[in-house]
C-alpha cells in the first residue's frame, strides 16, 4: 500500500511542476468522510488534494477503494486480481440475501468490471469542499433558518423541486417574488362594466364577469381595471418555442394538414376537369383556378408564420376583501369565469399555470394603474436559488442552507433576451431596502448577474450597491465572472468603487468530475479554466474566494426537466451565499452582532489556500465554512466587527495597486489613504468614533513592496507611502500585497490588504528583422509541458508599429497521431480606461502534432499583450505544446486617418509597415447613419410607490421621442451615442429604448450598446422611444436633446478606390492595387464618392455618414484581423425650397391652378397641394373604397401658373377651369346638399368634366355609407337588424338603397361617355409618331382613369345593393357584375391599388375567398389596419378555417394595442 501511495505522490509531483512545485512535498490529506462518496477536504496543509471517491486505478490493475460499512469506519487496501474475485463472489452471494447492500460486483468475461449501486449523490450539489456538511453535522440548527436570501437574477420558480417549502415541509420557502425589470408590466386603465357585467376588453372581445366576480369586487365605483399583455417575453426563447410547438401540435397541425390536403385536391380536381396550360383558360375559369391557388398559398404561408405569432391575453383587475384579484383571459374567449385567476404574490403567495410550461406570479402597483405579471426571462435564477437553499427529500441534494427563505427579484429584462436593466437593479435594491426597513431583514443577496466596466471607481449602479452593505447591513455575493484564464478579467460587480461586495471564483473537485462531468478519470481539484481572474483593472482584489462552480439540481417547470447541470462562478456564488446564510443563521441564534464586513473578514482569513491552483482565480483560497464560524465565534467582542477599513491608492481612488505599463525600470511610490469607516456610519455613535484606535503591523508579502511597519490609526484618514520596486523582477506578473495586522489581537488575521501586481513584459530583441516571441523551455524541442489546466502566461509588449499577431502551435508528443490537445487561448491588452473586452482573442483550440494549430489576433503596438495558454482543465494526459507569436504591422499613421470628410477633398494616407509587408488596401463601407433628433423630451416622475428610493428620494424619468422613416425595407440598428455603454458605470441607472411601428405594435427593444444589433424593417413610419432616469431632474434637463442614431446595413457595399499618385486621384486614372511597404512611409489618395455612385446606393434621406473597414495585408489571415473602422462624413445635404411658394408671392410648381389663380386675385399665399387634408381634394382616396379620384390637368401635363398662360389660351379660360377645379375639391368637403349645388353648377357649366362625378360618389360614400370591406359592410348590416327599432332599421337601409342607386348612376355617366375601344386602341399602340403624342397620351390617360374609378365604384356599388337586397348569389347580378369586373380588367391588373377594391367586392360574391385573402394581403403590405386584419380573420372563417382565424385574432390583438407599451 505504501508504494502505491509513493506512486501517486510522484505522480502528483510531476503534474505540478509546471507551477513551480517541483521540490515541494505533495501528500495526501487529511479526509474525513460523513457519508459514502462525500470527502471534505482537510485545511491544515495547503496541499494537492486527491482524496478521492471509488476506485484509483494503478498500472498494476490494483485499486485503492474505500467503502462505507455499518460501523461508519473506513477500510482502505490494496486487492490483487485474485482478492477481487473472491469479494466479487462474496458480493454476489451478499446481494443474493441481502438487498440493502450497497455495491454490486458483477464478473464480466475479464473479471473487470465493476458496477455501483450507490450514486455519489452528494457531489451534484456539492458541499463536502467547502466544510458545509461537517458545520450542518456539527450544528443542525443552523440550516439557514430566520435568514432570507434575496436572489437578483432572472426570476425563481417557487413550483421547482425543492423551492416549495422550508424544511418543516409547510412554510413556504419563496417568500416574495418581484419582476423588476418592466417586462411585466401591464398598464391598466378603468371601465365600469354594464349591468350584465360586460365591457369591452383591449384586445377588442367583450368580456363578462359573473355575479359571482361581481360580487367579489370592493371598488366603490364598481369599475374594473382592464389592460393587454402579451405573454411572449416572459419565457425564455427556447420555452417559448416549445410553448409554441406544443400548441401547435394540439391544436393547429391535424386541422392545419387536413385543410392542405382538402386544398391541394380542389386544385387536383380542377385540372383534371380543365385540361392545357392555365394561361390559356377562360377569364371565368381563370379566376376560378387563381382562386384555388391563392386558398393553397394562404395556407402555406400560415404554415410558415406560425411560429412567430405572439398572443396577448386580456387582463382585468379589481380589488378584493383579500387584496387585488387578477382574471387573465387565456381561454381568449371573453367568458372571465374560464379565465385565470390570481391573488397578489405577497398576500396569497399564489402561483398558476398558463400552460404547461409557464407559470406566472402577480403584484399590483400605483392604486392598481400597474399590474406586474411575474414570470421567468431563463432558468438560471431558479437553478442559483437551488444552489444556494435548496430543499429536498434527500439530504444529499439539498442546496447549502436548506432552511434559509428566498426573495426572487428578477432584474433580467426578457425584452433584451433576460440581460440586466439599469431599472431593474435599482427597483430591485428599493424592493431591499424597503423590506428590510418595514423589519423583514434581507440578509444576503446573490447576484450571478454582470458585465465588464471601463472603470470601476464610479457609477450610479455602484453607488447604490455599496449603500446596500454599508446602510442596511446585507452581505452581496457576486459571481466573478467566466471570462478568464486571462487576467483583469473580474467583471462588475464584484468589481465596483470599493471592495464592499463578495467576489466567488469557480472550483471543480474530483467528486463533482465524477458525478456531474463523468469523467472517465479524476483530476486533482482546481479552478475551472474560464473562471475570471483578478487582479481588477485598478488594483484591487475581485475574487474573495472560491467555491464549487457547478452543480445538478433544480430547474423551472418550463424546462419539462426536474434538474440541470450548469455550470460557472454563476454556481460558485451561490454556494458562497448559501454559506453565509448558515454563518448569520448561526450568529442569530446565538444572539452575536456581526456586519458584512466580519462576516467578510472572517471567510477571507480562514479560506483554505491551495497553493497549486492559480492565485489570481482562488482569492484567499477556497471556502471553509466551519474555521469561519470560529472565527466569527472567537472574535464576536473584537471592536472592528462593525467597521470597514476604506484603502484609496493614488488620486484616482484605486482600490490597489497594479502597475502594467512598458518596462519597469524605476521604483514608484504610490499614497495610500487607509479610513475606519463605521456601518451606517450617519448613524453611528460619536462615542464609538471618538474612542476608536487600533495600532497596525503593515507586513509586506514580498521585499520589492517596502513600506512603514506601524500604523496608529484612529477614526480619521491616515496616509503611508507604498513604495514598489520592480527593477530586479523577471519578465513575469508578480504579486504581493501588504497586510494589516491588530498588534493587539494577531490571531485575528489580517485587517485590511492593499493589493499589489505588477507585470514586467518580455521585450523583443531586433524587432526589425525577427518581431518573434518564444517561450523559454529546458527542453530540446523548445515546447512547454501542460496538465490538465496548467496555465502559461506571457506578457509581451507589442513592438511599435504591429498591428496583428500570428499564433502557432504544434504538439510534440511522439506516437500521440490524431490525439487532440484541447487548449483555451485567452490573449488581452488592458487599454486606459477600456475594459478587458476591448482588445481580446478568446478561443479554445485543439492542438495535435500533426498540424500546426495557426491562430490570428489583433493587437495594439506599444501595449502590453498577455498571452495566456491554458489546457483545458477536463482534457486528460500530458502535453508538450511548441509555441510561437510573430508579430506583424501595417496602418496609417496620419492624424485622422480613418476619418475622410467628403467635402475636404481628397483625402491621404500615410502608410507604414512593422517589418516588410506586402499590402493589398480595400475599404468598404457597409453601414449608413442618421442622427435623429428627438421631437419630444417629457420629463415626470415615476411611481411614488416602486420608483422612490427610502427617504424619499424620488426617481424621474425622461422619455425622448423619435421619428424614424424607412423608405425601403432595411436592416437598421438603433443607439444613444451620448450614454454610456456600460451599465454599471454609467450616470444614468436606464438608456432603454423601444421602437414602435404605427399602430404603436412593439419590434425592437434595445439598450446604450445596441450598435450591433440589426432589426428588418419594412417600408414605414416608426416611433423610438427612450427612456433614462435619475433621481436628479435637473440632469435629466441637460439631456433633452440627445440625439440618436439610426444605422442601416447598406445593400450593396460601397468600395473606394485608392491612387499612389495625387493627380491620378484627380482624374480617377490609374488604381493602386498592391505593393510591398518597407521602411519608407508609403502615401495612398482616395477621392470623394461622386454624387452618382451616392445615387445609386440608395442611401436613406438625411445620411450624415458612412462607416465601415479599411484593411492593408495582402496575407488572408491579416485581413480578417487588423481591421480599421473608417468613418465617411457626407456633405450636408442641401436644403429644399418650402413647398408653398417663394416668399416674393409666385406659387410653387406644385400648387393647383385654382390656388394660383387664387394668388394671382387677392394676393394670398395658398396652401400647397402637396400636403391635402383627407377627401379635401380632387386627388384625395374615395371614402370607403380606396380609389384615386384623378383631376382635369392642363393638356401637357403640368400646373402652370396663369401668370404665365400657355401661348394661344385666353386667360379667361384658365381662370374658368381653375374655378371649375375648384368647385370640385369642394364637391367631396362640402354638406351634401352643398355639394349638390356645387356638382349641379359644375355639370351645367362642363357637361362632359368626369372628375365632378367622381367628386360627388366620394361625398356621398363619405357622407352616407362607411368604408367598409365586404365582411366587415355584411356583419354592419346584420348588427343593424338586431335593432329593436324596425321603422329606423327600415330608414335606414332605404337611405343606404338611394346612395348606392345615386353611385351606380353618377358612374354610369361616366362610363357612358368614354369610348373605350379607342382607349384600348391607343393603349395597344407600340409608338405614337403624331406630334402631340404627348398630348393625347395625357388625355387618355385622364380618360382610362376616370373610367377604371367610375367602374370601381359601380362595381362595389353593385354588391353592396346585393348584400342590401340578400341577392348575392342571383345569375344575373354576377353577370352585371361581371361584366364592370371584365372592363377594368382590360385596363389594370386586379392586384392594382386603383381597382383592389373592386377586385376584393367582386371575389366575395363570387365566394372566392381565396382571391379575397390575395388582394386583402396585399392591402396589408401596403398599410397595416385593424380593420384589414378583421377582414382576414372573417375570410379564414367563411372558408370553415376556425384554426387559422384563431390565428388571425391573436395577430390582430398583439399588431394593434392602444397604446405604447411600459418601459
Amino acid at each position: 500500500m505504501l508504494n502505491k501511495l509513493c506512486s501517486l505522490r510522484h505522480n502528483q509531483r510531476v503534474l505540478y511542476k509546471n507551477l513551480g512545485l517541483l521540490r515541494q512535498t505533495l501528500t495526501l490529506p487529511i479526509v474525513s468522510f460523513w457519508r459514502p462518496y462525500m470527502a471534505y477536504m482537510g485545511t491544515e496543509s495547503a496541499t494537492v488534494i486527491i482524496a478521492a471517491a471509488g476506485a484509483i486505478k494503478s498500472d498494476a490493475r490494483t485499486y485503492a477503494t474505500y467503502k462505507e460499512i455499518q460501523n461508519k469506519d473506513i477500510i482502505l487496501g490494496v486487492r490483487s486480481n485474485r482478492q477481487e474475485k473472491q469479494e466479487q463472489q462474496k458480493s454476489t452471494e451478499r446481494q443474493n440475501n441481502n438487498f440493502g447492500n450497497k455495491t454490486v460486483e458483477i464478473m464480466a468475461s475479464d473479471l473487470s468490471g465493476i458496477v455501483e449501486s450507490s450514486f455519489p449523490t452528494g457531489a451534484l450539489v456539492p458541499k463536502a469542499e467547502t466544510g458545509v456538511l461537517n458545520f450542518l453535522q456539527k450544528y443542525p440548527n443552523y440550516d439557514g433558518r430566520d435568514v432570507t436570501i434575496a436572489i437578483f437574477d432572472s426570476g425563481v420558480d417557487p413550483r421547482a423541486t425543492g423551492l416549495e417549502t422550508l424544511c418543516d415541509g409547510k412554510t413556504l420557502k419563496v417568500i416574495e417574488r418581484f419582476d423588476c425589470s418592466g417586462c411585466g408590466d401591464v398598464s391598466m386603465s378603468k371601465v365600469k362594466p354594464d349591468e350584465n357585467g360586460s365591457f369591452k376588453g383591449l384586445s377588442g372581445r367583450t368580456l363578462k364577469l359573473s355575479a359571482e366576480l361581481l360580487a367579489l369586487n370592493t371598488d366603490k365605483e364598481r369599475v374594473v381595471r382592464v389592460g393587454l399583455k402579451s405573454f411572449n417575453d416572459l419565457v425564455p426563447s427556447k420555452v417559448r418555442d416549445n410553448i409554441v410547438a406544443q400548441a401547435k401540435f394540439k391544436g393547429w397541425d391535424k386541422p392545419h394538414k387536413t385543410a392542405t390536403a382538402n386544398a391541394s385536391r380542389k386544385i387536383v380536381e380542377f385540372e383534371a376537369q380543365n385540361p392545357g396550360e392555365g394561361s390559356k383558360l377562360p377569364w371565368d375559369k381563370k379566376i376560378i383556378k387563381e382562386n384555388l391557388d391563392y386558398e393553397l398559398e394562404m395556407l402555406n404561408s400560415y404554415e410558415k408564420l406560425y411560429n412567430d405569432i405572439k398572443t396577448s391575453y386580456d387582463c382585468v383587475l379589481f380589488p378584493t376583501a383579500e387584496g387585488w384579484l387578477a382574471l387573465i383571459d387565456t381561454a381568449e374567449q371573453g367568458d372571465l369565469d374560464k379565465a385565470l385567476r390570481i391573488g397578489e404574490y405577497s398576500k396569497t403567495h399564489e402561483t398558476k399555470n398558463v400552460d404547461d410550461f409557464l407559470s406566472i406570479s402577480i403584484n399590483v402597483h400605483d392604486e392598481g394603474n400597474v399590474l406586474e405579471i411575474v414570470g421567468m426571462c431563463s432558468p438560471h435564477g431558479t437553478h442559483v436559488a437551488s444552489i444556494a437553499s435548496g430543499n429536498h427529500s434527500s439530504r444529499d441534494i439539498d442546496g447549502v442552507a436548506p432552511n434559509a427563505k428566498i426573495v426572487s427579484i428578477t432584474i433580467g429584462d426578457g425584452r433584451l433576451g433576460s440581460m440586466e436593466t439599469g431599472t431593474a437593479l435599482v427597483r430591485g435594491m428599493m424592493k431591499v431596502m424597503e423590506l428590510c426597513r418595514e423589519g423583514r431583514q434581507i440578509d444576503v443577496i446573490n447576484m450571478s448577474y454582470g458585465e465588464h466596466a471601463n472603470w470601476s471607481n464610479s457609477g450610479r449602479i455602484g453607488e447604490l450597491m455599496n449603500e446596500i452593505v454599508n446602510k442596511y447591513g446585507v452581505v452581496w455575493i457576486a459571481s466573478a465572472g467566466n471570462h478568464g484564464p486571462a487576467l483583469s478579467t473580474v467583471g462588475t460587480p464584484p468589481d465596483i468603487s470599493q471592495p464592499s461586495l463578495i467576489g466567488v471564483g469557480a472550483y471543480v473537485s474530483p467528486q463533482m468530475m465524477e458525478a456531474e462531468y463523468a469523467m472517465r478519470e479524476k483530476l486533482p481539484g482546481n479552478v475551472y479554466t474560464w473562471t475570471s481572474r483578478d487582479p481588477c483593472i485598478d488594483g484591487g482584489q475581485g475574487v474573495t474566494v472560491c467555491a464549487p462552480g457547478g452543480a445538478i439540481t433544480s430547474v423551472p417547470q418550463f424546462t419539462m426537466s426536474k434538474s440541470q447541470l450548469m455550470n460557472g462562478t454563476s454556481m460558485a456564488a451561490p454556494h458562497v451565499a448559501g454559506a453565509v446564510a448558515l454563518l448569520i443563521s448561526g450568529l442569530k441564534q446565538q444572539g452575536i452582532a456581526y456586519s458584512p464586513y466580519s462576516i467578510k473578514r472572517a471567510i477571507s482569513v480562514t479560506a483554505t489556500k491551495l497553493g497549486y491552483v492559480d492565485p489570481f482565480a482562488q482569492g484567499h483560497g477556497l471556502l471553509n465554512v466551519e474555521k469561519a464560524f470560529d472565527h466569527l465565534l472567537e472574535h464576536r467582542q473584537a471592536t472592528d466587527n462593525m467597521l470597514r477599513y476604506s484603502v484609496r491608492v493614488g488620486a484616482n481612488q484605486a482600490k490597489g495597486i497594479h502597475l502594467r505599463e512598458g518596462v519597469q525600470q524605476k521604483f514608484v511610490d504610490y499614497n495610500v489613504h487607509i479610513e475606519p469607516v463605521y456601518f451606517n456610519d450617519k448613524e453611528a455613535e460619536p462615542k464609538d468614533k471618538c474612542n476608536f484606535n487600533v495600532r497596525l503591523n503593515l507586513v509586506p508579502s514580498q521585499p520589492w513592496v517596502q513600506c512603514g511597519a506601524f500604523l496608529d490609526l484612529c477614526y480619521g484618514t491616515r496616509s503611508i507611502v507604498v513604495r514598489i520596486d520592480p527593477t530586479s523582477l523577471q519578465p513575469g506578473v508578480h504579486s504581493a500585497v501588504v497586510r494589516a495586522y491588530d498588534t493587539s489581537n494577531v490571531q485575528k488575521g489580517v485587517l485590511f490588504e492593499i493589493p499589489v501586481t505588477v507585470v514586467q513584459p518580455h521585450v523583443l530583441d531586433n524587432v526589425q528583422v525577427t518581431p518573434v516571441f518564444e517561450p523559454a523551455s529546458m527542453r530540446p524541442d523548445k515546447s512547454v509541458e501542460f496538465q490538465p489546466n496548467t496555465i502559461q502566461r506571457d506578457f509581451i509588449l507589442v513592438p511599435h508599429k504591429a498591428t496583428w499577431a500570428v499564433l502557432r502551435m504544434r504538439l510534440t508528443d511522439p506516437n500521440r497521431g490524431n490525439d487532440i490537445g484541447k487548449f483555451f487561448l485567452h490573449t488581452n491588452q488592458l487599454l486606459p480606461k477600456q475594459s478587458c473586452r476591448k482588445l481580446e482573442t478568446m478561443k479554445i483550440i485543439g492542438v495535435n502534432s500533426e498540424f500546426e494549430a495557426i491562430t490570428t489576433f489583433r493587437v495594439k503596438a506599444n501595449n502590453i499583450l498577455e498571452l495566456c495558454i491554458a489546457k483545458y482543465w477536463s482534457n486528460h494526459g500530458q502535453s508538450h505544446l511548441q509555441y510561437s507569436l510573430v508579430f506583424h504591422g501595417v496602418e496609417a499613421v496620419n492624424p485622422n486617418a480613418y476619418v475622410m470628410h467628403a467635402g475636404r477633398g481628397i483625402h491621404k494616407l500615410e502608410i507604414d509597415a512593422l517589418v516588410s509587408e506586402e499590402i493589398q488596401p480595400l475599404l468598404q463601407l457597409k453601414n449608413a447613419a442618421v442622427v435623429l433628433k428627438p421631437t419630444e423630451a417629457k420629463i415626470s416622475p415615476l411611481s411614488a410607490t416602486r420608483d422612490v428610493i427610502p427617504d424619499g428620494r424620488q426617481i424621474y424619468q425622461s422619455v425622448l421621442v423619435y421619428n424614424l422613416n424607412i423608405a425601403k425595407a432595411a436592416e437598421v440598428a438603433l443607439y444613444a451615442p451620448l450614454f454610456n455603454d456600460i451599465l454599471y458605470e454609467a450616470e444614468f441607472e436606464s438608456q432603454m429604448w423601444m421602437l414602435f411601428d404605427v399602430n404603436k405594435a412593439l419590434l425592437a427593444t434595445g439598450d446604450a450598446h445596441s450598435h450591433t444589433f440589426f432589426t428588418k424593417l419594412e417600408k414605414g413610419e416608426y416611433t423610438v422611444r427612450l427612456q433614462v432616469r435619475h433621481e436628479k431632474r435637473e440632469l435629466l434637463e441637460k439631456i433633452a436633446e440627445a440625439n440618436m442614431v439610426a444605422s442601416y446595413k447598406l445593400a450593396n457595399l460601397i468600395s473606394l478606390d485608392m491612387h499612389d499618385s495625387y493627380n491620378q486621384c484627380i482624374v480617377s486614372g490609374r488604381k493602386f492595387t498592391t505593393s510591398t511597404v518597407r521602411g519608407a512611409t508609403k502615401l495612398l489618395y482616395i477621392a470623394p464618392l461622386t454624387q452618382e455612385r451616392l445615387n445609386k446606393a440608395n442611401l436613406p434621406a438625411h445620411c450624415a455618414w458612412l462607416s465601415g473597414n479599411l484593411v492593408f495585408p495582402k496575407d488572408e489571415a491579416g485581413r480578417r484581423v487588423a481591421l480599421h473602422q473608417f468613418t465617411y462624413v457626407l456633405n450636408p445635404a442641401e436644403k429644399k425650397p418650402p413647398s408653398n411658394g417663394a416668399a416674393n408671392g409666385a406659387s410653387s410648381s406644385n400648387a393647383s391652378p385654382v390656388a394660383a389663380a387664387a394668388v394671382s386675385a387677392n394676393g394670398a399665399k395658398p396652401k400647397a397641394t402637396g400636403t391635402p387634408e383627407p377627401a379635401s381634394t380632387a386627388s384625395s382616396t374615395a371614402g370607403g373604397d380606396g380609389n384615386t379620384v384623378q383631376a382635369d390637368a392642363p393638356a401637357n401635363g403640368t400646373n402652370v401658373a396663369p401668370s404665365s398662360p400657355q401661348k394661344g389660351k385666353a386667360s379667361a379660360d384658365d381662370y374658368a377651369e381653375s374655378l371649375r377645379d375648384f368647385q370640385c375639391t369642394n364637391i367631396a368637403k362640402c354638406e351634401l346638399e352643398q355639394a349638390e349645388k356645387i356638382y349641379n353648377d359644375v355639370i351645367a357649366a362642363h357637361p362632359k368634366h368626369f372628375p365632378a362625378h367622381l367628386q360627388l360618389i366620394q361625398n356621398i360614400e363619405s357622407t352616407e355609407l362607411k368604408a367598409q370591406l365586404p365582411f366587415a359592410f355584411v356583419a354592419a348590416q346584420q348588427k343593424k337588424s338586431g335593432e329593436s327599432d324596425a321603422d329606423k332599421q327600415k330608414e335606414e337601409l332605404q337611405k343606404q338603397r338611394n346612395a348606392l342607386s345615386r353611385v351606380m348612376k353618377l358612374a354610369d355617366n361616366i362610363i357612358c361617355e368614354v369610348d373605350k375601344d379607342a382607349l384600348l386602341s391607343f393603349y395597344g399602340l407600340k409608338n405614337d409618331t403624331r406630334s402631340d403624342a404627348a398630348k393625347i397620351k395625357t388625355n387618355m390617360d385622364k380618360q382610362k382613369n376616370n373610367l377604371i374609378e367610375a367602374l370601381s365604384k359601380k362595381g362595389i356599388a353593385m354588391v353592396k345593393m346585393c348584400v342590401l337586397e340578400n341577392t348575392v348569389d342571383n345569375a344575373d347580378n354576377l353577370s352585371g357584375l361581371n361584366d364592370v369586373y371584365t372592363e377594368v380588367i382590360k385596363f389594370v391588373d386586379a392586384m392594382d391599388s386603383k381597382v383592389i377594391q373592386l377586385s376584393i367586392w367582386h371575389a366575395y360574391a363570387h365566394k372566392h375567398y381565396g382571391r379575397m385573402y390575395k388582394y386583402v394581403t396585399k392591402l396589408i403590405e401596403e398599410k397595416r389596419t385593424r380593420e384589414h386584419f378583421e377582414e382576414m380573420a372573417a375570410i379564414n372563417c367563411a372558408m370553415g378555417y376556425d384554426h387559422t382565424k384563431t390565428v388571425i385574432d391573436r395577430m390582430t390583438v398583439t399588431a394593434f394595442p392602444s397604446s405604447f407599451r411600459l418601459f
